[in-house]
């Protein structure tokens, strides 16, 4: 195993010859996608790993990085070999940077309601507003929990704010600068889900103009956390992605 292992917590389970490595969104963990898992267990092995500053690998919190560096952590624990990657949210952000870096490691990418900040269609001025504030991390976490921070036990929203850290740091990554990369150039094909909300339109409509090898698949009343509340329909999208892939 890489030396990702080392700071990162990450496990491993499944069966099969063909990798599929699961990448979070922010404030979340590998292990929110253990139920959608529960649907793959015979067709692949698989990766699951707490980005930095999340989850088990919160200590990591204390030095917040953009997202060339979790590009750089992906990579890492892919260890060369060759896999379906698939990003949930700012997780794909991740996983869009490292599969332009290194094509040849990822047979196909799996991106549910990824965000691209960059794009001149994409409404960004929430965000932008939230990140422009002196008290950016109390502000983006409340903005992801509401009223339920409220009911939290003091340890619970302490720790929540510590991941802020790690939040705030990768969406300002990708702001107020060039593009990341360019989403144009990936060389493999990509299945990219969401739900019918439409703040995402403008994503799949620059990624079927501009993306040679991309399906787009809408899950009704998914919302935004589907490998949380349909989690077989979720799967289904890796499915789709290790059917690109030669067996």
């Amino acid at each position: 195993m890489s030396s990702a292992g080392d700071r990162l917590h990450l496990s491993e389970e499944g069966d099969g010859d063909r990798l599929v490595v699961f990448v979070h969104g922010v404030l979340d963990r590998g292990s929110s996608f253990r139920r959608a898992a529960e649907f793959l267990d015979n067709k692949c092995r698989m990766v699951f790993y707490d980005r930095r500053g999340y989850g088990q690998s919160l200590a990591t919190a204390d030095q917040p990085v953009g997202v060339d560096v979790h590009a750089d952590d992906l990579l890492e624990v892919l260890d060369g070999r060759r896999a379906v990657v698939v990003g949930h949210s700012f997780g794909g952000v991740t996983v869009l940077g490292a599969a332009l870096r290194h094509p040849e490691l990822f047979s196909a990418v799996v991106l549910y309601e990824t965000g691209m900040a960059w794009l001149p269609t994409w409404d960004d001025r929430g965000m932008l507003a939230l990140l422009a504030r002196e008290d950016a991390e109390l502000a983006c976490v409340q903005m992801m929990f509401g009223d339920r921070l409220d009911k939290m036990e003091e340890a619970d929203v302490t720790t929540i704010l510590h991941q802020g850290k790690a939040f705030v740091a990768e969406e300002r990554s990708v702001r107020g600068g060039p593009a990341p990369f360019e989403v144009a150039d990936l060389q493999m094909p990509l299945i990219y889900g969401r739900s019918e909300s439409p703040a995402f339109e403008s994503v799949t409509s620059h990624l079927e103009q501009v993306v040679r090898d991309v399906e787009i698949v809408e899950l009704p009343g998914a919302g935004h956390n589907a490998h949380r509340t349909q989690p077989a329909a979720f799967a289904d999208l890796v499915v789709r992605g290790l059917a690109k892939t030669p067996t």
